[in-house]
């Protein structure tokens, strides 16, 4: 019997899902705006090209990509799909552990995109890449959901074009296959249409190391975002109190100098040196180093 996949229980948003169905529509919603007036300037921009990439220098694109869609279908189904999926795995994971997974596998399919990007670009026509439709959408990220989803519910069921009862787990197999098999293709030259099949596998190769690597469990138990920024905050700190001791030891070192032959005696590098250590000395007490 097919489970009730689309209970109660789903229609009430949980909050990481919310917004991330909002700022895609949102985002959506500025790009016809703006494509009235500069046609695809949003797409070239923030969209993820060889040419934008690589020769433009527009590093962002591996990440803002998957926030920009190419139709009101391509938007409809992935964001059908980030409900349909992630609103269980919010609830069972927490806001903070579902945010960093779907953001992270977004981003490691948009590296492999580049990725593949490059070596096509290096191995086949050089113009086709350049003219390559630019890759946009959150597939890579939800394709990492289905994956999570698969891998905790495997038996559970769901209606395939909305019409046939199958199991997440065959489905997901079936997917892997499809985007294993049109990634060697796209990779041995051939056309893919419309269709980035690097960008799913690499969702779901992303979505599957952070899995098993950085589960949930793990990360509710020692948050990787706090303690990162923890260590950068203790780092910082003791580079301030290592820079104010060295600092420390230059003005007396060279105020003694000065006190013996003359601040005429200084020579142009002891000058440089006891203006950095003028910036960096501090009367402060550690403690008040944040």
């Amino acid at each position: 019997m097919l489970n009730n996949f689309f209970g109660s229980r789903l229609y009430s948003l949980p909050s990481a899902v919310k917004l991330l169905l909002l700022i895609n529509l949102i985002v959506f919603l500025v790009m016809q705006l703006l494509s009235l007036w500069w046609p695809n300037y949003s797409e070239q921009l923030f969209g993820l090209s060889h040419l934008g990439f690589t020769f433009n220098k527009c590093f962002w694109q591996v990440f803002t990509y998957m926030f920009l869609h190419g139709g009101w279908l391509h938007l409809f189904f992935n964001l059908f799909a980030l409900w349909m999926f992630g609103s269980e795995l919010e609830r069972r994971w927490g806001k903070k552990y579902f945010l960093t997974y779907y953001l992270l596998s977004g981003l490691g399919a948009g590296i492999s995109i580049a990725l593949m990007n490059w070596y096509i670009y290096l191995n086949y026509s050089t113009n086709s890449i350049i003219a390559n439709p630019i890759t946009i959408g959150a597939s890579g990220a939800v394709y990492a959901l289905l994956l999570a989803f698969g891998l905790i519910w495997p038996n559970r069921e769901v209606l395939l074009y909305f019409l046939f009862p199958i199991k997440i787990k065959y489905l997901l197999i079936g997917f892997g296959l499809i985007e294993f098999f049109g990634t060697i293709s796209s990779a041995s030259g051939n056309e893919s249409g419309n269709i980035s099949h690097i960008g799913h596998l690499g969702g779901l190769i992303a979505g599957f190391i952070i899995f098993k690597l950085y589960p949930a469990n793990r990360f509710q138990k020692q948050n990787f975002i706090s303690k990162m920024f923890k260590k950068a905050r203790l780092k910082r700190k003791q580079k301030v109190i290592a820079n104010r001791i060295e600092a420390r030891n230059i003005i007396d070192t060279l105020l003694d100098k000065i006190a013996k032959q003359g601040i005429n005696s200084l020579t142009r590098k002891e000058k440089r040196s006891l203006e950095w250590a003028r910036r960096h000395y501090s009367m402060k007490d550690d403690s008040t180093i944040h």
